[in-house]
């Protein structure tokens, strides 16, 4: 089982000991929001015709509020970072698609090459060939 801390926080001009498995760090920073949030309602107009009891109201309904317009915003992170996922997933398949098409775009230039070669050597054979024509014609134009 986790170890509890004994936290004193201040709270609304009250002091109150709080007790929970998380740091005190965290639980003074939880008490320090509420008290800021207490705060804001005391800093209100109206503020001095509420009773504790509809202050606490405010008080409950202003962290509900919070809490909500954070889980909307983490809501939308996610879902951008869903979008993103998928962005990236589809981007990795076209990496892997264009490394395909290199490799096939690779073999074709070599087989190029090689054809490239094939003609050089086929050329050479019949410059060869011409230039024994071209001997012997002119041995028998001088002739």
């Amino acid at each position: 089982m986790s170890h509890k801390n004994d936290t004193t926080v201040l709270i609304g001009g009250n002091v109150y000991t709080l007790q929970g498995t998380e740091s005190e760090e965290y639980i003074q920073r939880v008490a320090l929001y509420i008290n800021n949030k207490l705060e804001e309602i005391k800093a209100s107009d109206n503020a001095k015709k509420l009773s504790t009891r509809l202050m606490s109201v405010l008080l409950e309904i202003n962290i509900a509020d919070d809490y909500f317009k954070a889980r909307e915003k983490l809501n939308e992170y996610e879902n951008i970072l869903k979008t993103k996922d998928d962005i990236i997933r589809n981007l990795e398949q076209d990496v892997v698609t264009l490394q395909v098409k290199l490799e096939e775009l690779d073999n074709e230039k070599s087989k190029f090459y090689k054809r490239i070669e094939a003609l050089k050597a086929e050329i050479d054979g019949y410059k060869a060939e011409l230039d024994e024509y071209i001997e012997i014609f002119d041995h028998d134009k001088n002739e």
